[in-house]
């Protein structure tokens, strides 16, 4: 008796699971060196002042006060923005 051919999804060999897996481990490892290592510096936290103006910024942008404000999702990206490059400007001297 002859068994039909079967067609689709075929079951893996290990070789090909780990020559994958390997390609997998080989592209996260160029992508994760790649990135400068200003990306992961986290000191600009320790600046109390700078935090709290963000802070401020993000309140604002958000329609923080007594009334508040209806803003949209994209008015209040845009208001943070802005907030978040003055507050770079005064205390980094950069946007």
């Amino acid at each position: 008796m002859v068994q039909p051919k079967r067609f689709g999804t075929t079951e893996m060999k290990s070789s090909r699971i780990a020559v994958i897996a390997f390609a997998a481990l080989v592209g996260l490892g160029t992508l994760a060196g790649s990135a400068p290592a200003s990306a992961a510096d986290w000191s600009w936290l320790g600046n109390k002042p700078y935090v709290d103006c963000l802070k401020l910024m993000q309140s604002i942008s958000h329609g923080g006060g007594i009334w508040g404000s209806v803003k949209t999702g994209a008015q209040q990206a845009q208001g943070y923005d802005n907030g978040r490059r003055q507050c770079n400007m005064k205390y980094y001297g950069h946007q």
